[in-house]
């Protein structure tokens, strides 16, 4: 395991109310900060119409620009705002030069973007334990169901790994912008072979010594529900055995409900890596939102942002709360 790197101190931003009663907390791409990615999703203006129907199933949006000065902060007043900031490290696909990475990965717009999973090893572990201390920090403050995760590009994925290993109650919403799914192949496979005997195959409850049961290592919990099975082959894939305990039924965080967008000209991350992303999380019985943006590349848009408000709008109660101009 590689020595654990600290984390830069985030940037917060305070509510624009007095109040503050929700957080969202989102993750810069790689290469970025949260110095260079907040401030300028927080200013950009959302499209004119936000929805009150949530896209619930496989949705196209035309990107527009008619656009109004609503900004986020402005659609949500009592929200504070959390840009964590990666730690700088060697990635692998830019000759080992140091930047700021949520994890190494090889390249997600190569033939084979799945190839070398194990370069994501260390860089999740490590970024998975520093999520979910500012999600308990977060919790603790407004409630689980007042918090939303997300991110984009690498940050939406290292988001994602962190939500389906969440331990405790269901957050308010995931908001995915141009991401995908790490270990989404075998993600798959684990739903594939859930029930079947395949997966009875696959499972040795006498893999450890009866001296290491209720020792926390997940191996050994024969999981009765194919979400169960998921995290509990996450965690191996992380090498997190040891650490808390694998759930033998649906975890709590698998209700929380899932936005995901992406555009369809996205060199970067191509849209289909997004699309079955979406599909695995659906799969699993997440309540998964999938959402295309027509000539948008490996960014987001004032459409995708206003589709997020009023994805939160519909899944939280957060309009309830004083927020204005919602429509």
């Amino acid at each position: 395991m590689a020595t654990a790197v600290p984390f830069p101190n985030p940037l917060i931003i305070p509510p624009l109310s007095t109040t503050h009663k929700q957080t969202i907390i989102l993750l810069h791409g790689r290469g970025s900060t949260a110095q260079k990615f907040g401030p300028v999703i927080l200013a950009t203006p959302l499209s004119q119409h936000i929805n009150i129907t949530p896209p619930t199933s496989s949705t196209t949006t035309q990107t527009t620009n008619q656009t109004q000065t609503q900004t986020l902060p402005n659609h949500l007043p009592n929200t504070k705002f959390i840009f964590p900031s990666a730690p700088r490290s060697r990635a692998t696909i830019y000759k080992r030069s140091l930047i700021p990475q949520w994890f190494d990965s090889w390249h997600a717009d190569g033939p084979d973007p799945d190839a070398h999973e194990w370069m994501m090893v260390d860089g999740l572990q490590q970024t998975v334990r520093y999520i979910h201390s500012l999600l308990r920090d977060e919790v603790s403050r407004v409630g689980a169901g007042n918090v939303v995760l997300g991110g984009i590009s690498q940050g939406c994925a290292a988001g994602l790994v962190a939500l389906l290993l969440w331990e405790g109650e269901r957050l308010g919403a995931f908001l995915g912008m141009c991401g995908r799914l790490p270990f989404r192949k075998g993600l798959d496979e684990v739903v594939d072979r859930w029930g079947s005997e395949r997966w009875e195959d696959s499972f040795d409850p006498f893999e450890h010594g009866d001296d290491e049961v209720g020792k926390g290592n997940g191996r050994n919990v024969r999981p009765t529900d194919v979400a169960a099975a998921c995290v509990q082959f996450l965690r191996e894939q992380l090498e997190l055995e040891q650490e808390g305990v694998s759930p033998a039924s649906r975890p709590r965080a698998f209700g929380t409900p899932v936005f995901t967008g992406h555009g369809d000209e996205d060199e970067n991350v191509p849209i289909h890596l997004g699309a079955e992303a979406a599909g695995c999380l659906k799969a699993m019985g997440i309540d998964t939102s999938w959402n295309e943006y027509h000539g948008l590349g490996h960014w987001y848009s004032g459409p995708m942002l206003a589709d997020m408000v009023t994805f939160l709008r519909i899944h939280t109660d957060w309009a309830q709360d004083g927020e204005t101009n919602l429509l």
